[in-house]
């Protein structure tokens, strides 16, 4: 029993000298150079899932709509801050960057630089907002979305499961409201806004001040398509203009259960609600389901 509890003291002491010596060689290492990978003190100050480490060569499923908020980041393999970027001379060359600026009309331009990322799906985040784009063949791509919030945090989610972190000020988001649908593939949706004689449809983002407008959000030519339309209009609230959602019933989506999530921003606060579309049976593909009210409550109306 005396040997039992001396062997037993001698392992814990060893245990103890091996995580202290793996603890100061992790900080000996980040010393050296920024890192690019999530550890666990930072998930924790950051409240972020476990990253794994699988080989991945395809953008997470996290970045998609089918996945909670909470499960966000569970399958990445390497987290960069706009901050820590590094050239190549000092390490990884395929490590990105990505710079924020803030424009008129509280909106973002984002500016990103993927070496290793050419011709390849992205996904674009921000507060519950999100998309799928392209780089370009050169790697870079640059995007103008609508800021939800004045302290406006954007992550960018790459092909080989690395996540690109930024944040900007955008203090002219208290300034507007905006309403944004969102849907994955085989969902064909588009918002229409009817203020007054006035009709509105997805255009491209413009910097345009204050003009009420519908911004389309969303590359569709993509490997599993993320879109979105952005309705954004100055002041507190969307007036008295009527949402209508247009969602287009095709052979790949008749019969199914779609989802569509729905953000609601006044001021820099926004809410985010998730909604279930019953598309009816095939046999009637070229047909539009109108999703009317949805400034309050997503409706159904009939095909029409």
């Amino acid at each position: 029993m005396l040997w039992g509890k001396k062997a037993l003291r001698i392992f814990a002491a060893v245990a103890v000298a091996i995580a202290a010596a793996h603890t100061a060689e992790s900080l000996k290492g980040q010393s050296a150079q920024p890192s690019v990978l999530v550890t666990e003190a930072q998930r924790a100050e950051t409240e972020l899932a476990p990253a794994s480490l699988p080989a991945a060569s395809a953008v997470p499923v996290s970045a998609s709509l089918s996945v909670s908020p909470g499960d966000a980041l569970d399958d990445l393999v390497g987290i960069t801050s706009v901050a820590a970027t590094m050239s190549a001379a000092q390490g990884d060359h395929c490590v990105p960057s990505m710079q924020l600026t803030a424009v008129t009309g509280a909106m973002i331009h984002l500016a990103l630089t993927a070496p290793c990322n050419r011709d390849e799906r992205i996904v674009v985040r921000h507060s519950g907002l999100s998309f799928a784009t392209r780089t370009r063949s050169n790697g870079v791509a640059t995007v103008l979305f609508p800021a939800l919030k004045s302290d406006a945090t954007v992550a960018v989610y790459l092909a080989d499961a690395r996540l690109v972190l930024g944040r900007v000020a955008v203090p002219d988001v208290t300034d507007y409201s905006r309403y944004a649908i969102m849907w994955e593939w085989p969902a064909e949706v588009e918002l229409r806004v009817t203020d007054g004689e006035k009709v509105l449809i997805g255009t491209a983002p413009a910097i345009s001040g204050s003009d009420p407008r519908v911004m389309a959000l969303g590359s569709p030519d993509v490997q599993s398509p993320l879109m979105a339309r952005v309705y954004s209009v100055a002041g507190k609230g969307l007036g008295k203009a009527t949402l209508t959602g247009e969602l287009r019933i095709t052979p790949a989506s008749c019969g199914r259960t779609l989802r569509v999530e729905t953000i609601y921003s006044v001021g820099g606060v926004t809410r985010v609600e998730e909604q279930a579309v019953a598309v009816p049976l095939c046999g009637t593909a070229g047909d539009i389901l109108l999703l009317k009210n949805l400034g309050a409550a997503l409706t159904l109306a009939a095909p029409k």
